[in-house]
């Protein structure tokens, strides 16, 4: 009888001891699968966003490429002398100096949108890498 009781407790303490690992194996599970959906999700704004900046360096690129034309056909406009070309050059070197738009366009009778554009691309040597030499 004994024997029958030690038998029994230790089925029951199994048997518990089974429910206690399925029901802790379920919450893992469980668990995992949130875990797995949170993964997916991030990985997919990741994409996005990789995406995104991958979008704007190439449009950034284009920017500089625009930028460096410009500059370029401003410099040769410059460099010429027929069509204001010793303004243009006289503008760049006061926009070189840091002169503002308003100062650059009344020097040198450029419009308001000329005297903009040569400081912008001129002061403090401009920015697109493009050579000074017209």
């Amino acid at each position: 009888m004994a024997f029958a009781v030690v038998a029994f407790l230790l089925a029951f303490s199994a048997l518990a001891g089974a429910g206690w690992l399925f029901a802790s194996v379920r919450t893992l599970e469980r668990r995992v699968q949130a875990l797995e959906t949170v993964r997916d999700d991030l990985s997919e704004q990741f994409r996005a966003l990789t995406a995104g900046a991958v979008g704007q360096g190439e449009r950034l690129n284009r920017l500089e490429d625009e930028f460096g034309r410009l500059r370029h056909r401003l410099d040769t406009v410059a460099s010429q002398e027929a069509g204001g070309g010793p303004a243009f050059s006289q503008a760049i070197r006061l926009a070189r100096r840091g002169a503002s738009a308003r100062e650059v366009m009344e020097t040198c009778g450029l419009s308001e949108m000329e005297a903009e554009l040569v400081v912008t691309l001129h002061r403090d040597g401009g920015g697109s890498g493009v050579s000074d030499s017209g």
